[in-house]
């Protein structure tokens, strides 16, 4: 359960507007996990200077009032919206702003009756702030990843599958305690681990692969993301190294850049230009992080276009360079980073980055 949330309320008022009439109808589930604490499948939240309300179905009278505290708890009737619809012209209020995210059937549901608009990450930018009750969380999904792969390091060899392996990880994964798997585990051996987002398949790693492992763990609802890439012995193996070697220098000197007051374009062009200056530029297409919290993908983004993104203390995110060369294979090191007290990056991730071979 989220802590907070009556903070994380006042808050979310204290930058909407505060006119008369005025509410925000949040139905993103992620956001309203954040806002109250609700880990079910339906739900909406109504802020307003009428009253803060929480509104779901009779699945979850009994769950809604354990979690939610930090406003009243509504069960509805049938139709769902249209309950919310009826609640919200009886506390006569007339202008709604909406989250950009929701469906579109219910956004001309609300606009037939009141005065929308909508808005884009407002409890989004929220959230990109870690506090420390989160990072805890988080740090121990970064705990059940690290050992999970430890553990299912032993059975990468020669032989085995791609897919074999992205299964032994997830099984690993639910035994260190993860609910959720955060996404699917990428495992890319050989010429495919030069696909950034390849799926694992029925190949058998072979002698002299370079073996790309993504995965993650879950936490409170709180995930991990990471990346390392092994090299299985074998022939023509001076070029994976030096690839491997120009990686991981971008990753370091996009991590030891990290600082209050920098713009996630920045950070980016610390990995990027690192890898550009080595004369492998074109071979590195996708940003250098992501922020990671209830979602795996959240804000703050770390790319090119991040130019407007200034660093806080407690975002964290990603820092994921790779290199990917068709016909021969990629690499790709992801860490987790926070933005400390202190204002300086520090790595979340523990597991050893320099290129480790498999005999």
């Amino acid at each position: 359960m989220v802590n907070g949330s009556g903070n994380r309320i006042k808050s979310l008022k204290d930058s909407s507007p505060k006119k008369k009439g005025n509410a925000f109808l949040i139905t993103n589930l992620r956001n309203i996990r954040y806002m109250t604490g609700f880990t079910g499948s339906n739900g909406a939240l109504l802020i307003s200077g009428a009253g803060d309300f929480f509104f779901t179905d009779f699945r979850y009278k009994e769950q809604s009032a354990e979690e939610v505290k930090s406003c009243e708890v509504v069960i509805s009737k049938k139709d769902f919206f249209g309950f919310i619809i009826k609640f919200i012209n009886k506390l006569n209020l007339w202008k709604i702003l909406l989250e950009d995210t929701i469906q579109y059937k219910d956004y001309a549901r609300v606009s037939k009756h009141f005065t929308v608009s909508t808005t884009t990450d407002l409890v989004e930018n929220l959230r990109s702030i870690k506090d420390q009750d989160e990072l805890k969380l988080i740090k121990e999904a970064i705990r059940r990843a690290e050992s999970a792969f430890t553990s299912v390091k032993a059975f990468i060899k020669p032989g085995i599958t791609e897919r074999a392996i992205a299964n032994r990880m997830e099984e690993k994964l639910k035994q260190e305690g993860t609910e959720a798997i955060p996404f699917d585990t990428i495992v890319a051996s050989g010429k495919r681990s030069a696909l950034p987002h390849a799926r694992p398949s029925e190949k058998k790693l072979q002698r002299g692969d370079l073996v790309v492992v993504d995965w993650g763990a879950e936490c409170g609802g709180y995930f991990s993301d990471m990346t390392r890439t092994l090299l299985i012995n074998g022939e023509g193996l001076d070029k994976k190294r030096e690839i491997y070697d120009i990686v991981l220098r971008a990753n370091s000197m996009a991590t030891r850049k990290v600082k209050t007051g920098l713009t996630g374009a920045e950070i980016d062009d610390a990995a990027r230009g690192s890898i550009r200056s080595a004369g492998y530029g074109e071979y590195f297409g996708h940003g250098t992080g992501h922020g990671v919290g209830l979602d795996v993908h959240e804000k703050p983004y770390i790319s090119a276009t991040a130019t407007k993104l200034t660093l806080s203390s407690g975002m964290v995110f990603t820092i994921e360079p790779g290199i990917y060369i068709p016909g021969l294979g990629g690499v790709r090191i992801e860490d987790m980073v926070v933005v400390s007290g202190e204002g300086t990056g520090e790595k979340m991730t523990t597991l050893p980055e320099e290129l480790e071979t498999i005999w």
